[in-house]
Protein backbone atom coordinates (compact mmCIF):
# COMPACT_ATOMS: atom_id res chain seq x y z
CA UNK A 1 0.00 0.00 0.00
CA UNK A 2 1.27 3.43 -0.90
CA UNK A 3 0.81 6.40 1.42
CA UNK A 4 1.71 9.95 0.60
CA UNK A 5 3.81 12.03 3.00
CA UNK A 6 1.64 14.29 5.16
CA UNK A 7 2.69 17.44 3.26
CA UNK A 8 1.45 15.92 -0.04
CA UNK A 9 -1.71 14.27 1.25
CA UNK A 10 -4.63 16.44 0.14
CA UNK A 11 -7.31 13.79 0.66
CA UNK A 12 -9.22 11.72 -1.82
CA UNK A 13 -12.33 13.77 -2.39
CA UNK A 14 -11.82 13.88 -6.16
CA UNK A 15 -10.05 10.59 -6.87
CA UNK A 16 -8.13 7.82 -5.17
CA UNK A 17 -4.40 7.38 -4.74
CA UNK A 18 -4.73 3.73 -5.79
CA UNK A 19 -6.33 4.84 -9.09
CA UNK A 20 -3.45 7.24 -9.75
CA UNK A 21 -0.82 4.62 -8.96
CA UNK A 22 -2.54 2.13 -11.27
CA UNK A 23 -2.78 4.76 -14.02
CA UNK A 24 0.91 5.63 -13.73
CA UNK A 25 1.89 1.95 -13.73
CA UNK A 26 -0.26 1.14 -16.76
CA UNK A 27 1.02 4.29 -18.48
CA UNK A 28 4.61 3.11 -18.20
CA UNK A 29 4.13 -0.63 -18.53
CA UNK A 30 1.05 -0.66 -20.74
CA UNK A 31 -1.91 -2.96 -20.40
CA UNK A 32 0.20 -6.10 -20.07
CA UNK A 33 0.46 -7.16 -16.44
CA UNK A 34 2.87 -10.06 -17.11
CA UNK A 35 0.00 -12.54 -17.09
CA UNK A 36 -0.25 -14.35 -20.46
CA UNK A 37 -4.03 -14.74 -20.02
CA UNK A 38 -4.45 -10.95 -20.23
CA UNK A 39 -2.24 -10.31 -23.26
CA UNK A 40 -4.87 -11.58 -25.67
CA UNK A 41 -8.04 -9.85 -26.83
CA UNK A 42 -10.38 -12.37 -25.14
CA UNK A 43 -11.39 -10.99 -21.73
CA UNK A 44 -11.95 -13.16 -18.68
CA UNK A 45 -15.65 -12.31 -18.93
CA UNK A 46 -15.85 -14.46 -22.09
CA UNK A 47 -15.86 -17.58 -19.91
CA UNK A 48 -18.34 -16.29 -17.29
CA UNK A 49 -21.20 -18.32 -18.82
CA UNK A 50 -18.99 -21.42 -18.52
CA UNK A 51 -18.33 -20.64 -14.86
CA UNK A 52 -22.04 -20.30 -14.30
CA UNK A 53 -22.61 -23.75 -15.84
CA UNK A 54 -19.91 -25.23 -13.60
CA UNK A 55 -21.53 -23.62 -10.55
CA UNK A 56 -24.84 -25.26 -11.41
CA UNK A 57 -26.55 -22.04 -12.46
CA UNK A 58 -27.15 -18.58 -11.13
CA UNK A 59 -28.53 -19.46 -7.70
CA UNK A 60 -25.27 -20.64 -6.15
CA UNK A 61 -23.31 -17.68 -7.47
CA UNK A 62 -25.91 -15.19 -6.25
CA UNK A 63 -25.96 -16.90 -2.85
CA UNK A 64 -22.19 -16.51 -2.63
CA UNK A 65 -22.43 -12.86 -3.72
CA UNK A 66 -24.92 -12.20 -0.92
CA UNK A 67 -22.56 -13.90 1.55
CA UNK A 68 -19.81 -11.55 0.35
CA UNK A 69 -22.11 -8.58 1.02
CA UNK A 70 -22.69 -9.83 4.57
CA UNK A 71 -18.95 -9.67 5.25
CA UNK A 72 -18.60 -6.32 3.45
CA UNK A 73 -16.74 -7.66 0.41
CA UNK A 74 -18.86 -5.58 -1.94
CA UNK A 75 -16.47 -5.53 -4.92
CA UNK A 76 -16.20 -9.33 -4.83
CA UNK A 77 -19.99 -9.50 -4.77
CA UNK A 78 -20.07 -7.26 -7.86
CA UNK A 79 -17.67 -9.57 -9.68
CA UNK A 80 -19.85 -12.57 -8.87
CA UNK A 81 -22.94 -10.73 -10.13
CA UNK A 82 -21.11 -9.96 -13.37
CA UNK A 83 -20.54 -13.69 -13.91
CA UNK A 84 -24.31 -14.26 -13.83
CA UNK A 85 -25.23 -11.13 -15.76
CA UNK A 86 -22.84 -11.96 -18.61
CA UNK A 87 -24.83 -15.16 -19.20
CA UNK A 88 -28.26 -13.79 -18.26
CA UNK A 89 -28.31 -9.96 -18.55
CA UNK A 90 -31.81 -9.60 -17.07
CA UNK A 91 -31.44 -12.08 -14.19
CA UNK A 92 -33.46 -10.35 -11.45
CA UNK A 93 -31.70 -11.77 -8.37
CA UNK A 94 -28.29 -10.90 -9.80
CA UNK A 95 -29.44 -7.36 -10.56
CA UNK A 96 -30.89 -6.96 -7.05
CA UNK A 97 -27.65 -8.25 -5.49
CA UNK A 98 -25.58 -5.99 -7.72
CA UNK A 99 -27.74 -3.07 -6.63
CA UNK A 100 -27.14 -3.88 -2.95
CA UNK A 101 -23.38 -3.98 -3.56
CA UNK A 102 -23.37 -0.71 -5.46
CA UNK A 103 -25.45 1.03 -2.80
CA UNK A 104 -23.17 -0.25 -0.03
CA UNK A 105 -20.10 1.00 -1.91
CA UNK A 106 -21.77 4.39 -2.44
CA UNK A 107 -22.56 4.69 1.28
CA UNK A 108 -18.87 4.23 2.06
CA UNK A 109 -17.31 6.29 -0.73
CA UNK A 110 -15.76 9.66 -0.02
CA UNK A 111 -14.97 11.06 -3.43
CA UNK A 112 -17.06 12.64 -6.13
CA UNK A 113 -15.81 10.61 -9.11
CA UNK A 114 -16.44 7.29 -7.41
CA UNK A 115 -19.88 8.45 -6.24
CA UNK A 116 -20.73 9.60 -9.76
CA UNK A 117 -19.84 6.26 -11.33
CA UNK A 118 -21.67 4.37 -8.59
CA UNK A 119 -24.77 6.56 -9.06
CA UNK A 120 -24.67 5.96 -12.80
CA UNK A 121 -24.46 2.19 -12.29
CA UNK A 122 -27.18 2.24 -9.64
CA UNK A 123 -29.50 4.12 -12.01
CA UNK A 124 -28.79 1.65 -14.82
CA UNK A 125 -29.56 -1.34 -12.59
CA UNK A 126 -32.73 0.30 -11.26
CA UNK A 127 -33.89 0.87 -14.84
CA UNK A 128 -33.34 -2.81 -15.66
CA UNK A 129 -35.30 -3.82 -12.56
CA UNK A 130 -38.33 -1.69 -13.45
CA UNK A 131 -41.23 -3.79 -14.67
CA UNK A 132 -41.42 -3.52 -18.43
CA UNK A 133 -44.34 -1.50 -19.66
CA UNK A 134 -46.15 -2.58 -22.79
CA UNK A 135 -45.03 -0.39 -25.63
CA UNK A 136 -47.59 2.30 -26.24
CA UNK A 137 -48.61 2.38 -29.86
CA UNK A 138 -49.03 5.70 -31.62
CA UNK A 139 -52.67 6.70 -31.91
CA UNK A 140 -52.77 5.87 -35.63
CA UNK A 141 -52.28 2.18 -34.75
CA UNK A 142 -54.86 1.92 -31.99
CA UNK A 143 -58.21 0.23 -32.51
CA UNK A 144 -60.98 2.41 -33.79
CA UNK A 145 -58.88 5.30 -35.02
CA UNK A 146 -60.13 6.45 -38.37
CA UNK A 147 -57.67 7.30 -41.03
CA UNK A 148 -59.03 7.95 -44.48
CA UNK A 149 -61.84 5.56 -43.75
CA UNK A 150 -59.61 2.67 -42.61
CA UNK A 151 -58.49 1.63 -39.19
CA UNK A 152 -55.13 -0.08 -39.12
CA UNK A 153 -56.34 -2.84 -36.77
CA UNK A 154 -59.96 -3.00 -37.81
CA UNK A 155 -62.12 -3.59 -40.85
CA UNK A 156 -62.91 -0.65 -43.12
CA UNK A 157 -65.03 2.10 -41.65
CA UNK A 158 -67.03 4.83 -43.25
CA UNK A 159 -65.19 8.12 -43.19
CA UNK A 160 -66.85 10.68 -40.97
CA UNK A 161 -68.19 13.70 -42.85
CA UNK A 162 -65.86 16.65 -42.64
Amino acid sequence: EIKLPAQLDIGESYGKLSWSVRGIYEGYVGYFDLNPATMYEVPASAIYPDLMKLAGGADGIIKLANEKIQVEKFVEALHLCEVVLKAEPDQKSALETKLKSLEALRERCRNSNERGWLNSSINAVQEKLKPSQPEKLPSCFRRGVRRTGWSILQTPTTPSPS
